[in-house]
C-alpha cells in the first residue's frame, strides 16, 4: 500500500467512508485523476463494494429506474455502461433498456476494480465501520469499530441512504411482532414465502405497505418474487404511485435565469408547457425530463421559504412524476391493481391493533374523512429513507453531530454543505477536511440521489480534493513528522 509516509507515520491522501455506488465512483475518479503519490482508503462494513442497498438486491426482478443510456459511471464517457453490459450481460442491450439492478451492481464494482488494477498500490479497502472522526494538526483520525485507527488528509462521507424512520402508528408497541421497520434489513421478508402459513388464515391473506412510492414498488416486486399470492395494500397520505417511463419526443429546455423564483410561478410555467406538449403529441414526461439538467439550479434559485413550500405542498406530486419506473414493472403493477391483487388507499393511519393472528389498521380516508379498517397479517414500513440526521442511529454521524463537526441542513434533508460538497460545521464554518456526496447533499442540491447526479459529484469532488491535497502536502508532511502518528494497520 503506497500511503504517504514519514518515519512511522502512515496517512492516506483521502479516506472514503461508505462503499456504495457513490463511494466506489469517487474512489475510481480519484485514481483516474490523481498523480502517483496519491493514496486512497475506502471503509465499508459490507462485504461487497459498489452495490449499496439499491444494487445489492437479491431480487433479479428489481430493475433500474433509469434507462441504460443514462447510467454510465463516467460523465465524459456516455457509452461506458453500454459497452460493458454488451460484453458482460447481454450482447443485445439497447440504450433504452432498463437493466437488472443486480447487473448494475456488478458494473459499479467493475468500475472501481478496473481503476485499482490500472493504479496498483494506491488503493486500500477496509471492511469495517467508522465510528468516530477527530481532527488535529491537519490530520484526520478515523476510529473503526474493530479497534483500528486510520489517518487521512481529507475524509469524504459517502453514507448513502439510511433506513426508513418509523411513521407514527398509534397503538403500535416497540415489541410488535407483525411490523417490519426496515424491509431491507437482513431476513426482513423471509417469513413471507410460497409455503408460509398465511394461506391457512383468511385474515392473514394480505399485507399492508405503509407508503406508496418506489420503496413500496420494490417490496411488492420482492414479495411476488418470493411467491406471496395474497392481497397487497398500499397506504399513503395521498395514495400516489410512481408513473411509468414512456418514450417521448425531446422537449426544448425552457427554464432559465429569468424563470419564476416561486413554487406557484414554476407550477404555472410547467403546466403551460405540459398542456402544449400534450396537445402536440409529446406529453408531460418530455417536459419533466427537460428540467432534469436544471433541477439543482432551480432548487438553488428558490428562497428557503419557497423550498419549504415545495416540500409541504408539491413534493409528493413531483416525485411520482420525476422518479418513474420501468414499463416492465409499471405495466404488471397496473394489471395487479386492476385485478384487485393490489389495492391502493389514501389516508392517515389513526390506530394500529395487533393480536396473535393479525393486525387491524384504521385510517382516515383522505377523500371522505371516514374511518376505514384493514385486517392484514403483516405491516411493512415503506416510507423511504430517513433524511433527518437528528433521527438516524449511526455511530459516526452521531459522533460528528456531538462534536459539531457537521450540522443538519436547514430543511433537515441531509447535512449542511456547500455546493461543492464541503461540509459546514455547527458554528457555520466551512470544513477544509470533511466532505460529502450523494443523498446527504440533498438539502443544498435537491437532486442528489441518482447516478446521473452522483457521477458528476464524484468527478468534481475528486478534482477538488486532489487540488486541495496538493496544496496541503507541505504542511501535512511537516505536521506528520512532528506528531509521530502511526497507523494500527
Amino acid at each position: 500500500m503506497n500511503r504517504t509516509k514519514q518515519g512511522e507515520i502512515s496517512c492516506f491522501t483521502v479516506a472514503i467512508i461508505g462503499g456504495g455506488f457513490a463511494g466506489a465512483a469517487l474512489a475510481a475518479q480519484l485514481l483516474r485523476q490523481s498523480p502517483r503519490n496519491t493514496s486512497i482508503v475506502l471503509v465499508e462494513r459490507g462485504a461487497r463494494v459498489g452495490r449499496g442497498v439499491a444494487y445489492g438486491t437479491p431480487c433479479g426482478q428489481h430493475l433500474l429506474n433509469v434507462p441504460a443510456k443514462n447510467m454510465t459511471a463516467y460523465p465524459d464517457d456516455p457509452e461506458h455502461l453500454l459497452r460493458w453490459a454488451r460484453l458482460n450481460h447481454d450482447v443485445n442491450v439497447q440504450p433504452g433498456d432498463f437493466l437488472p439492478r443486480q447487473v448494475y451492481g456488478q458494473y459499479a464494482a467493475f468500475v472501481l476494480e478496473q481503476e485499482v488494477d490500472r493504479h496498483p498500490g494506491r488503493f486500500e479497502r477496509v471492511q469495517d465501520e467508522a465510528v468516530s472522526v477527530d481532527h488535529a494538526g491537519g490530520i484526520v483520525e478515523i476510529k473503526l469499530r474493530a479497534g483500528e485507527t486510520l489517518f487521512a488528509g481529507k475524509v469524504v462521507l459517502a453514507l448513502g441512504n439510511f433506513p426508513p424512520g418509523d411513521p407514527r402508528l398509534p397503538g403500535k408497541t416497540p415489541h410488535s411482532q407483525r411490523y417490519v421497520s426496515d424491509p431491507w434489513s437482513p431476513g426482513a421478508l423471509e417469513n413471507i414465502s410460497r409455503d408460509h402459513d398465511l394461506e391457512q388464515y383468511q385474515q392473514e391473506q394480505s399485507v399492508l405497505l405503509v407508503g406508496s412510492g418506489l420503496t413500496s414498488v420494490d417490496v411488492t416486486i420482492a414479495l411476488r418474487a418470493r411467491g406471496f399470492k395474497g392481497t397487497i395494500h398500499l397506504l399513503s397520505r395521498r395514495g400516489l404511485l410512481p408513473q411509468n417511463h414512456k418514450a417521448t419526443a425531446i422537449w426544448t429546455p425552457f427554464w432559465d435565469e429569468n424563470s419564476p423564483r416561486t413554487v406557484r410561478g414554476l407550477l404555472r410555467l410547467i403546466r403551460a408547457h405540459v398542456e402544449v406538449a400534450e396537445n402536440s403529441g409529446s406529453g408531460w414526461r418530455a417536459v419533466i425530463d427537460s428540467l432534469r439538467p436544471f433541477t439543482q439550479a432551480i432548487w438553488r434559485a428558490l428562497p428557503r421559504a419557497e423550498r419549504r413550500r415545495f416540500l409541504r405542498h408539491v413534493r409528493p406530486y413531483w416525485e411520482v412524476h420525476r422518479h418513474r419506473v420501468a414499463p416492465e414493472i409499471g405495466v404488471p403493477l397496473a394489471t395487479q391493481i386492476q385485478d384487485g391483487q393490489i389495492e391502493t388507499h389514501a389516508g392517515r393511519i389513526t390506530a394500529y391493533a395487533e393480536d396473535a393472528d393479525g393486525v387491524d389498521v384504521t385510517y382516515c380516508d383522505r377523500s371522505t374523512g371516514e374511518k376505514r379498517s384493514l385486517r392484514v397479517g403483516l405491516v411493512i414500513n415503506c416510507t423511504g429513507p430517513e433524511a433527518d440526521c437528528r433521527r438516524i442511529e449511526n455511530p459516526l454521524l452521531n459522533n460528528l453531530l456531538r462534536q459539531k463537526m457537521v450540522r443538519p441542513d436547514p430543511l433537515f434533508l441531509g447535512l449542511d454543505a456547500s455546493e461543492d460538497g464541503a461540509l459546514i460545521d455547527g458554528r457555520g464554518e466551512l470544513s477544509d477536511f470533511l466532505y460529502s456526496l450523494g443523498p446527504s447533499r440533498k438539502g443544498s442540491l435537491w437532486e442528489s440521489t441518482a447516478v446521473p447526479e452522483i457521477r458528476v459529484q464524484a468527478a468534481q469532488l475528486a478534482t477538488l480534493l486532489l487540488a486541495a491535497s496538493e496544496q496541503d502536502k507541505p504542511k501535512l508532511i511537516q505536521r506528520e513528522t512532528g506528531a509521530g502518528l502511526h497507523s494500527a494497520a
